[in-house]
């Protein structure tokens, strides 16, 4: 394994995260893993490559348009990130707090700013919870897709790990014509299921 430099890995994870999950130009941020790179999430399943990435990204991000990540920490090992994520959206009803459940993320750099894999953790009791949260405040008070695309509250903690005041959320789905997001892991017909 490859001994990378400290900043080089900083400034490479601050681009990833800037790119994916504050831009959400999630295109761009796949071009940033290896053509051989894996992204296993515990739930859906393992992708390869760039192209099996964004697919997968987009159509799960597409189809919960409400979710966004601020980064709650992360700690550098070498060539290895380890971050915590909130999963959260803003919550339908006015002046109600936000609706969070937490992941973990860990990904391996490759050098020249691509990375070799991301693994994603995450409990499914909480996403359920998180889900039927937001599903009966939503039936209370519906709402468009731009206010679904609202990213109101980026937290306390990483300050660099946020979009700049005024910033209109404009994932790289939401104006592709044809794009259908999944609504069910049965729809996701590439990669390896875990299960």
């Amino acid at each position: 394994m490859a001994h990378f430099d400290r900043a080089e890995v900083e400034a490479a994870f601050r681009h990833y995260f800037m790119v994916g999950q504050v831009a959400e130009d999630w295109e761009a941020w796949a071009n940033l893993f290896t053509d051989d790179a894996t992204y296993t999430d515990h739930f859906y399943g393992t992708f390869t490559g760039p192209n099996e990435i964004v697919r997968f990204i987009e159509g799960t991000m597409g189809g919960a348009p409400h979710v966004y990540n601020p980064l709650v920490w992360y700690v550098i090992d070498g060539h290895r990130v380890v971050y915590k994520l909130v999963n959260r959206a803003d919550n339908p009803e006015p002046g109600a707090p936000p609706i969070d459940f937490y992941s973990l993320q860990i990904i391996e750099y490759a050098g020249d700013g691509k990375w070799r894999s991301e693994e994603d953790v995450w409990v499914m009791g909480e996403m359920k919870a998180f889900a039927k949260t937001y599903a009966d405040a939503s039936a209370q008070w519906p709402q468009t897709i731009d206010e679904k695309l609202s990213r109101n509250d980026w937290g306390p903690w990483v300050e660099w790990a946020r979009p700049d005041p005024g910033h209109v959320a404009r994932p790289s789905w939401v104006d592709r014509e044809g794009f259908t997001p999944f609504t069910s892991i049965h729809e996701i017909d590439f990669g390896v299921r875990s299960h």
